[in-house]
């Protein structure tokens, strides 16, 4: 599999003997770690400061974060969710301060047109949108052009245009053979953001592999397959001569819940389990994904990627991130995005007539 190791060490340099995983970050490439909000913000902190602990250390050309000393802040560019910005400063005047404190000469009008905010150069941060304020974050951690950078979820509440900015800049730091760490509150963010995610929880971390070649592993025959495929069969012949109730019947926890399939959005399997967003609610069930994909094709469902099912009817944009990535956006009003894989794009053009 394309995707990096874990390693494992006893973690003697923060006063315990306690087993530590270990991610090794790599000039040139891009490490995802897809996880939850306050467990984002434990882990970005063990990067920044001794003596944190997220159960996950990272270690980056042979050295084990966090980096200390004056030559680590030049070495990391990092950008927080939670990082100020002099709100009285002009854009332009606020790169120029930080390039005078980096000691660099770095072309600020370069910088901003990379960022979009040329147009806003003689303006005041305070009169930014919270997208804009997050993309001249994210210049003022690259600003000294460091070898590693990493970014609490950058995505996060950031519009579609600055959403592709953010990818732009990725792509621009790998190809000048930076190193890159995001955290990424959402699975579809991370699966088309880079192909070495990792998912970290409360008790672990454990490498996701990539669909495309989880989906070439799936079974295509066999015996097994083919009885499978000879009760699908009879059950659908059943189907067409026994009239029934145009709804799912979805096991929860402690009930089950009758869903109209028109009214579901997608579909998405979350370390194991299945969960069903509508408009409305979103419900975990005990369906697999391949068993409701086979339920749910007379309602043109289609499964656009290993862990995602999209209803035909809720797309509303596809956006081509780059030559090999690509996410559906929906017309809920969250305006949910979900990964489109790879080996899926000609095939939903042809679906859709194009």
């Amino acid at each position: 599999m394309n995707i990096l190791d874990v390693d494992r060490i006893v973690d003697q340099d923060r006063g315990t003997d306690e087993i530590t995983d270990v991610i090794e970050v790599r000039s040139g490439q891009c490490v995802v770690i897809q996880c939850n909000h306050n467990i984002g913000i434990t882990f970005i902190r063990s990067l920044m400061v001794e003596n944190v602990s997220s159960g996950c250390r990272v270690s980056f050309r042979g050295e084990l974060l966090p980096l200390v000393g004056p030559a680590a802040v030049k070495r990391a560019g990092i950008c927080c969710l939670d990082d100020g910005l002099y709100e009285r400063l002009k854009v332009r005047d606020c790169l120029l301060f930080w390039a005078e404190l980096h000691d660099v000469r770095t072309p600020i009008e370069d910088m901003l047109s990379q960022i979009g905010l040329s147009g806003k150069a003689n303006e005041r941060i305070s009169k930014l949108s919270y997208s804009e304020k997050r993309l001249l974050s994210f210049a003022r951690s690259i600003l000294h052009d460091p070898d590693l950078i990493i970014w609490e979820d950058p995505e996060q509440n950031l519009d579609l245009e600055s959403c592709m900015i953010v990818r732009r800049l990725i792509a621009g730091l790998i190809q000048g053979d930076k190193a890159v760490l995001v955290t990424c509150s959402t699975l579809e963010q991370a699966l088309s953001i880079s192909n070495r995610i990792f998912r970290l929880t409360d008790s672990s971390i454990a490498p996701i592999a990539m669909q495309e070649q989880m989906e070439l592993s799936e079974p295509e025959s066999g015996a097994d397959n083919a009885e499978e495929l000879a009760a699908e069969s009879e059950e659908s012949e059943l189907r067409e001569h026994t009239a029934r109730l145009d709804k799912l019947m979805v096991k929860t926890e402690d009930k089950y819940v009758f869903v109209d399939p028109r009214e579901i959005c997608f579909i998405e399997s979350i370390e194991g389990i299945t969960h069903l967003y509508t408009k409305e609610v979103s419900l975990a069930c005990a369906w697999t994904l391949a068993e409701l994909e086979n339920r749910l094709k007379r309602f043109r469902f289609y499964r656009c990627h290993r862990s995602y099912i999209v209803n035909l009817d809720c797309i509303a944009e596809l956006i081509v991130w780059s030559r090999n990535s690509y996410s559906l956006v929906l017309s809920d009003e969250k305006k949910s995005r979900i990964p489109l894989s790879k080996g899926k794009f000609d095939e939903l053009k042809t679906i859709v007539g194009l």
